[in-house]
């Protein structure tokens, strides 16, 4: 079962996985969208609240598009209740400093010109499934896929042919597909 659907069913450990993903994902939206490092951590455990409400009637579809584009709008949401919250408190400066923070929270997910929050996805995820993988099959992996290195010259400092090589890289790459299924576009 992908991490989606087992968190989906309530299991416990998918769970844990699911926001040890996302949660980095969703504080730096938080800290994106004007928040202070302690009001980011507590919009994180808002986010959650709702998400754990909402998931079981969350379906990825083509017109309601990835769990990750469904939590931006749920964090974006947070993000708005957190400032008409506070709009009218002591902590705004001059009423007009939560109100220009409201307007600048775009209505779509934030693009990462950099691929940073990708990449933090993507190493969070191979890190929960790292543990279900055999340490020659994931180094085999991890030198050919990540170091851009030859399935020969791997197979040779492993022990294995180039073909088990390419087989390393193919099971991790399909336990990693599988347990990203609905949660990013691929």
């Amino acid at each position: 079962m992908s991490l989606l659907a087992r968190a989906s069913a309530n299991d416990p450990a998918g769970w844990r996985q699911l926001v040890q993903v996302y949660s980095p994902l969703v504080f730096y939206w938080a800290r994106r969208g004007g928040l202070r490092d302690s009001d980011s951590a507590d919009l994180v455990q808002e986010v959650w609240q709702s998400v754990a409400a909402a998931l079981p009637r969350f379906h990825r579809d083509e017109q309601k598009g990835s769990f990750r584009g469904w939590l931006w709008t749920i964090t974006r949401n947070k993000l708005h209740d957190h400032f008409r919250a506070r709009a009218g408190k002591a902590e705004a400066a001059g009423g007009s400093e939560a109100r220009e923070c409201l307007e600048n929270i775009a209505e779509s997910e934030p693009i990462d010109e950099s691929g940073a929050e990708d990449r933090g996805l993507l190493h969070r995820t191979l890190e929960v499934i790292r543990a279900e993988f055999e340490d020659r099959t994931w180094r085999a992996f991890w030198r050919m896929t990540v170091e851009n290195r030859s399935a020969a010259e791997v197979g040779q400092e492993l022990g294995l042919t180039a073909n088990a090589v390419h087989q390393a890289k193919f099971r991790v790459l399909r336990r990693l597909r599988e347990e990203m299924a609905g949660l990013v576009e691929v």
